[in-house]
């Protein structure tokens, strides 16, 4: 089992919410002015081409809201796990059409703003709650967020890369800039 990184611990839980809440306005900021065949491009062969890195960021968010939700209402249960390549693939997020795919662009929003009001409300005994994830062990709420917060910034960072080689570069800041894996 991998041991949970240190790295945002110096974070304040009230930051870290923050970055969580602001993620949906800020995939829709960097997926502005591009076009459908753009998010379709593969701009990297053999890498995930925008569209299917915005998708995998909604799939992946419906497991985080269920993780969150489980830790919070029933501390010690055991997370569902998942494969992204296999999600990818089976879904074919490739194939999406333009409606399919900004209604998943839709859902990542929803669910952010729906998880971030069970942060939001957390006590600091809530924080110590904890679900079993079967790579990393025990996750406690918190790092829940670390993880959630971290994968949106490390999806937008990715993205920027491939604006740049579209030539679409865009000066966008990325809130966390270590990552947890």
């Amino acid at each position: 089992m991998k041991a949970f990184p240190n790295v945002y611990s110096e974070i304040k839980t009230a930051d870290l919410i923050r970055i969580y809440s602001e993620a949906p306005d800020r995939l829709n900021a960097i997926l502005k002015g591009l076009s459908a065949r753009d998010v379709q491009a593969h701009a990297k062969p053999g890498k995930w081409s925008i569209q299917e890195i915005a998708i995998h960021l909604a799939d992946a968010e419906i497991m985080g809201a269920a993780r969150v939700r489980q830790a919070f209402a029933e501390p010690g249960s055991t997370f569902a796990v998942y494969d992204q390549d296999v999600w990818a693939n089976t879904f074919e997020y490739k194939n999406f059409d333009s409606k399919t795919f900004y209604s998943m662009i839709m859902l990542f929003d929803s669910l952010r703003l729906n998880t971030a009001k069970i942060f939001k409300r957390a006590s600091a005994r809530d924080w110590e709650k904890f679900g079993r994830h079967p790579e990393w062990g025990d996750l406690s709420l918190r790092q829940l967020l670390e993880l959630y917060a971290d994968h949106g910034e490390r999806h937008f960072h990715q993205i920027l890369e491939l604006r740049i080689l579209l030539g679409k570069a865009l000066d966008f800041p990325l809130l966390l800039t270590k990552r947890l894996y």
